[in-house]
């Protein structure tokens, strides 16, 4: 078995800026504002306060700040800290070869050791892609097997890919990389069993946290093994893996790249609902549609979501965000699924969206895929149907204008514009420029 501890640590190592074509860079950059719009939109959520409560009683070291806070801490509190916020309203990235959030570990990594180390957004833009590709791939490896056994991407995957961030800002060298990689097989943990709490945001900021405290101690000489991730009774072999690489998960490794298969969230909720409110969507706007004649909506998805985003009488707005029946009733109903306040306490106890969401059938089918889904909804005397597929391509332009149009809204037009302004001359500012834009 090829070693992937070693693998991807001279990869992470080795990797320059030119190396990166311009797709990956186009993609680093929009998931990156991207992030930034939800981060600054989630800066008010309970978790982010409380984390941040936290690390400003623990920490004595000014390197970082948080953003929900402005709190000077440790970088390595502060990516805890704002890989929750940004993770908070479950709007960020996904990857579906991942099976995950990958930014929202990377980036927070990136952020606070940027500060720390006077960054340029050059220096942060390299180290996260060279993370983020690394997730992505050892995400892919681990699988569905791995998150059907429990475990959350985000977090698992997600320290591995900090773990590089960190090791590229702090100038590790290539052992001293494999070995960072090595150690954080031991600390990369979270289980599924959080969705809906405040835990699975909170999974993003233990994933930032560990690399750079994995990357920092082997810095300092810290000794792990070199090969953590594959060995026996290594993270693969306890961790559900299904004994199985995936070619494209090592081939071609610096020169094809599978982060720019990333996806976005247009709805404020789940990812495993976006395929069947996607469908539903297009089926409003052929049909005019009333509530009251509406008998049945059937969802038909892969059955690998009901484990994830099936909460069927949700109590809060944050379940609401994992429950095909409610958010199908939500959309029926008008309600945009796509604004954060649509998911609040009182809607889940909503008379007319109650009556709706007990009309609503999930039905498991493993001849979708996981980014498919199909909906029928029988509405008097007829039956209307519709399916979706998340894989579709999105046009760069049309993407492009989704994101800025998403950002806008979370950001407000001038932050936005500033943030893209930064981003697109990485090598005239540094990190802390973007952090204030997300403190201010």
């Amino acid at each position: 078995m090829v070693s992937i501890t070693k693998l991807f640590g001279s990869y992470g190592y080795n990797a320059k800026l030119n190396t990166f074509k311009d797709e990956m860079k186009f993609f680093a950059k929009m998931s990156i504002l991207d992030w930034c719009g939800v981060a600054y939109a989630g800066k008010k959520e309970p978790v982010s306060k409380i984390v941040a409560e936290m690390v400003k009683e623990e920490n004595g070291v000014n390197q970082a700040r948080v953003i929900s806070s402005g709190y000077n801490v440790s970088s390595r509190s502060a990516a805890l800290a704002n890989g929750a916020t940004g993770h908070a309203l479950d709007y960020d990235d996904t990857h579906f070869l991942f099976v995950g959030h990958p930014t929202s570990s990377a980036l927070p990594t990136a952020l606070a050791l940027g500060e720390e180390l006077n960054a340029s957004i050059e220096e942060i833009l390299l180290a996260y892609m060279a993370g983020v590709e690394v997730s992505t791939r050892i995400g892919h490896i681990l699988g569905y097997s791995h998150y059907n056994a429990g475990f959350h991407q985000t977090a698992t995957s997600g320290s591995f890919g900090s773990t590089i961030v960190a090791s590229k800002l702090l100038g590790l060298n290539e052992d001293q990389t494999i070995n960072a990689l090595g150690l954080v097989s031991t600390r990369a943990s979270g289980i599924k069993s959080q969705f809906g709490t405040m835990g699975k945001p909170y999974h993003a900021g233990m994933a930032a946290s560990n690399g750079i405290e994995a990357a920092k101690l082997s810095k300092l000489g810290f000794v792990s093994r070199d090969d953590g991730i594959e060995c026996d009774q290594g993270f693969f072999q306890t961790h559900g893996w299904d004994k199985k690489i995936p070619p494209r998960a090592i081939e071609n490794l610096g020169d094809e790249f599978l982060f720019p298969e990333i996806k976005y969230k247009f709805h404020a909720c789940c990812h495993g609902l976006h395929s069947f409110l996607e469908a539903l969507e297009e089926l409003k706007q052929e049909n005019n549609f009333n509530p009251e004649t509406i008998e049945e909506i059937a969802i038909e998805t892969n059955s690998s979501w009901l484990k994830v985003c099936n909460i069927e009488e949700p109590k809060t707005g944050l379940e609401s965000k994992f429950s095909y029946k409610l958010t199908a009733a939500m959309s029926i109903y008008g309600k945009d699924t796509s604004n954060l306040d649509t998911y609040n306490d009182e809607i889940c106890f909503d008379e007319n969206i109650l009556k709706m969401r007990d009309k609503v059938k999930v039905i498991p089918n493993d001849e979708l895929s996981s980014t498919q889904s199909s909906i029928l909804i029988k509405d008097g005397s007829k039956d209307i149907k519709n399916t979706h597929d998340l894989s579709d391509e999105i046009e760069k332009n049309t993407l492009e204008t989704k994101i800025i149009n998403k950002s806008i809204s979370l950001l407000s037009q001038t932050k936005s514009n500033e943030i893209s302004r930064i981003l697109n001359s990485p090598n005239e500012n540094k990190v802390s420029s973007l952090v204030d834009c997300l403190i201010s």
